[in-house]
């Protein structure tokens, strides 16, 4: 990749209130310490919180005229968005470097993790079924717990340089004992941190022939050529970055693998008249009964079997990971609970997420990468900066915020006319924008720092 500065506190600051901050704002309705706590969020005096399907009124023609007054001043009508337990809110920095925008949302999340245990109608968290409160009777025990959620739930960081990704796992773990710090905890009364999400973009670990030695083990042949697939396309990973698209090629691959599995089914039909008879070479390679139900399409919907397919596939370069690093690559992983390299780029990758900050390279791709990102981002093929808003407000949730710095060109070239038309106000919403100009980042470039909410 190219050119990356270092991203100002302010910048930080500002993108993060407007993104994460929002949206805890507006789940709890106004009502939250981050209003005094986020000093950039941008706030209107007249705020009106809509409930679930209630729609704002249209504006009237005075309220659109030059003459109506101050933005400031105008109602704000807030659309409703549903709590959420802290735990599953999900923040991603796709270019991190040593990790500033995690490092603040850290200490939102603090605030977030309490406000909720204090919540008497806080949402349940899926893999417990139960809220913080209940999970954690007392707020000593939740303080105690929150650095080690907030690493293993909540922050994930991607950077293609290993020592980034190094360099920003430890200042989150540093930034967490600061809060044992605090709490009065010492030594062994801290508890362990075992995971975080800052990856490496990087290829999948090992040679081909330990490459070819995991796929003759696996049963079914169709995995076993989709895992070789993205094997090879993972190749691009240290040079395209969270650029590379490796779960829609997973999904593309299966995808693939289905449409030639019904063709095969109708083919035997054909020859046999029998509606359930596959070939003898299809029955072989189908061995094992979890894997023969996988791919027998015939009582299984398109979505039940894609859900299941993306499964086994992801369970088997889980597995390859782990054999190929083979406790070679001791020293990369931090955490006993990391995710082996190759495969920790995946994971992140498959997720969806509520908030995206960034501070993304820009200006023209390296030469690597230019046909993929010309094939893969025909509307930001021109600006790394407009590929990286693409590409991470696809993988927003519906109603999830993107805060990004960049230069500020892309809004006004003609060249960048389907970004912002598509991306930036075509189906979500601009909500944020600051033209920063000159003198922000360590280089003679004008910047823009602005935050989208992803509607769809």
């Amino acid at each position: 990749m190219r050119n990356q500065f270092f991203t100002p506190r302010y910048v930080v600051e500002f993108l993060t209130d407007n993104t994460l901050g929002r949206i805890w704002y507006e789940m709890r309705r106004g009502q939250t310490r981050l209003v005094d706590e986020c000093q950039y969020m941008v706030l209107r005096k007249n705020a009106v919180f809509l409930d679930k399907g209630q729609d704002a009124p249209k504006p009237s023609d005075s309220a659109l005229s030059e003459d109506s007054g101050k933005l400031d001043n105008e109602t704000e009508y807030i659309r409703f968005r549903a709590r959420k337990d802290p735990r599953n809110l999900r923040i991603l920095d796709p270019a991190c470097g040593s990790g500033h925008f995690l490092l603040y949302a850290f200490d939102l999340l603090e605030t977030i993790y309490e406000e909720s245990w204090d919540d008497s109608e806080a949402p349940p968290f899926g893999e417990t079924n139960g809220s913080l409160r209940d999970d954690y009777p007392t707020v000593e025990e939740l303080k105690a717990a929150m650095p080690g959620l907030i690493l293993r739930c909540n922050l994930n960081g991607v950077d293609i340089d290993p020592r980034a990704s190094q360099i920003a796992a430890l200042a989150l773990w540093l930034r967490a004992q600061r809060s044992y710090q605090r709490l009065g905890l010492k030594g062994a009364s801290r508890p362990q941190i075992t995971r975080s999400n800052i990856v490496t973009a990087e290829p999948m670990p090992g040679e081909e022939d330990i490459l070819e030695e995991f796929c003759s083990g696996i049963r079914l042949k169709t995995v076993a050529n989709i895992v070789r697939e993205i094997f090879e396309r993972m190749k691009l990973a240290g040079v395209a970055g969270s650029l590379l698209k490796i779960e829609e090629d997973i999904r593309e691959l299966i995808e693939q693998a289905q449409e030639e599995r019904r063709a095969e089914i109708e083919r035997a039909k054909d020859r046999k008249g029998n509606d359930l008879l596959f070939t003898q070479a299809a029955m072989d390679e189908m061995a094992g009964e979890k894997q023969q139900r996988l791919f027998d399409s015939t009582d299984k919907t398109d979505e039940e079997f894609w859900s299941e397919a993306e499964r086994l596939v992801i369970d088997s370069l889980r597995d390859y990971a782990e054999k190929a690093v083979n406790g070679r690559a001791t020293s990369r992983k931090l955490f006993a609970d990391d995710a082996e390299r190759g495969f920790a780029f995946v994971d992140v990758c498959s997720q969806l997420y509520d908030t995206v900050l960034m501070n993304p390279p820009f200006g023209d791709p390296a030469t690597e990468t230019k046909s993929y990102l010309a094939r893969e981002y025909q509307r930001s093929k021109h600006d790394l900066a407009c590929a990286f808003v693409e590409r991470w407000a696809s993988r927003c949730n519906n109603g999830g915020m993107l805060g990004a710095i960049t230069n500020r060109t892309p809004f006004f070239l003609s060249t960048s006319a389907k970004w912002r038309q598509d991306i930036v106000i075509g189906g979500n919403a601009l909500k944020t924008f600051a033209d920063l100009g000159y003198g922000v980042l360590d280089a003679m470039v004008e910047t823009a720092a602005y935050c989208i909410e992803v509607r769809g």
